[in-house]
């Protein structure tokens, strides 16, 4: 049984929170000598070559206990500084470099990596070496797309009362949401739910005065989300421009919000149809939605809670940044937020910063690529992993983050 294997039992199960772990042992000694002819096919693709997983795989396992094994490692490294392996590949070597007792070179393997296994391997990986909120956000990745996925939401559970707090509980999308009959006092003519979540309902809706279709947001629960509520329609008119949603009517008692008519939707939806012509080319949306982030950055606040579903499109080339709701100056601590687009740092408590912005449109990014399937998109995975990179390496703001990736 590996060592990652005798992780996942131990994560398995309700423990104290990890502690440091002890030095790693010697690697064993080779059992057997080979030549580094076996190793032909990881040379090239230590050389920047392309080479078939399959057979990369075939040589890292021949090297498995051999004299060859730390040749073949180091050579997957060097071909991981030029651009991500296969995640088979780099699971396969982070495995080994776990039982060598070599954690960090493991985890660097599966640094931007974006499957289930990968994801929580290096999840319980962080969790060992005592970084429980980087093992959160690892395993908030798995859990957004497969809320079943085996372990995620124990180890989610568990995690976070290590960290010192409850998992945030998901409010049910299928709640009732009743318009109360004085709940509009508007205009306007509700022609259908467009949308539910876990604060409110969107409706479009129809301004029959002035002749024009509109999207009216009403809180579940307006007499708690008073603050909120109030703070989304201040800070989308004080932001107002490009690449931010427009407000036209507010009632922070009554509990609802007027603003414009999107028909493109939300990026979530396109995600989940997984339409690619409207995904791709990622620049053509991303570019100006970072730089929609990076306006917000400039004026010194900080979104909070971006995510698929808040980020609505004019056109496809035209993204717009939406509910400002937990927005708030740089430097505040912040509450709350969505599973999944949370930065580490947010996890841990400490002020909202222009970084943790940057981490959620790298999640962004991510779920993009995942949508997309099987493609070339080698630079853009490189692009996520520079986005979801720790604090110290992560672009320090939007503007950064798109020199970064050269947009």
């Amino acid at each position: 049984m590996s060592l990652w294997s005798k992780l996942k039992e131990r994560f398995a199960k309700d423990e104290p929170a990890p502690v440091a772990p002890p030095p790693p042992k010697p690697a064993p000694k080779p059992k057997v000598e080979t030549s580094e002819d076996d190793l032909a096919a990881l040379g090239l693709l230590a050389a920047g070559e392309e080479v078939p997983t399959d057979l990369a795989l075939a040589e890292l396992s021949r090297a498995r206990g051999t004299s060859n094994e730390r040749a073949a490692l180091d050579r997957l490294l060097r071909a991981r500084a030029a651009r991500p392996l296969d995640e088979r590949l780099a699971i396969a070597a982070a495995d080994l470099f776990v039982q060598r007792g070599q954690i960090a070179a493991a985890l660097e393997l599966l640094d931007g990596a974006s499957s289930t296994d990968a994801l929580m391997m290096a999840a319980d990986l962080r969790a060992e070496r005592g970084e429980v909120a980087a093992a959160i956000t690892l395993v908030e990745r798995v859990l957004v797309r497969d809320i079943d996925a085996p372990g995620a939401r124990e180890r989610h559970e568990r995690w976070r009362r290590w960290l010192g707090g409850a998992a945030p509980k998901d409010n049910p999308l299928n709640e009732a949401t009743v318009l109360r009959a004085d709940a509009p006092e508007t205009t306007l003519r509700i022609v259908g739910e467009a949308g539910r979540g876990g604060a409110g309902t969107v409706y479009e809706a129809v301004d029959d005065v002035l002749g024009r279709r509109v999207a009216l947001k009403v809180y579940h629960r307006p007499e708690d989300e008073h603050d909120k509520l109030e703070r989304e329609a201040r800070l989308a008119v004080t932001l107002a421009g490009r690449g931010v949603v427009r407000v036209f009517d507010v009632d922070p008692v009554r509990g609802w919000i007027v603003m414009e008519w999107l028909p493109a939707g939300a990026l979530k939806r396109w995600l989940v149809q997984k339409d690619a012509d409207f995904l791709w080319p990622i620049e053509r949306w991303l570019a100006p939605l970072a730089l929609a982030v990076a306006r917000v950055h400039e004026r010194g606040f900080v979104h909070a809670d971006l995510k698929p579903a808040n980020v609505l499109f004019r056109h496809v080339d035209e993204p717009v940044i939406s509910d400002f709701g937990l927005a708030h100056p740089v430097g505040q601590v912040v509450a709350g937020g969505s599973r999944g687009y949370l930065s580490p740092e947010r996890l841990s408590g400490e002020p909202i910063t222009p970084a943790d912005d940057v981490y959620a449109l790298g999640r962004i990014l991510e779920d993009a690529l995942n949508a997309l399937g099987e493609r070339d998109l080698g630079s853009w995975r490189h692009g996520v992993a520079l986005a979801l990179a720790s604090a110290e390496e992560r672009p320090r703001d939007a503007r950064a983050l798109l020199r970064a990736w050269g947009l």
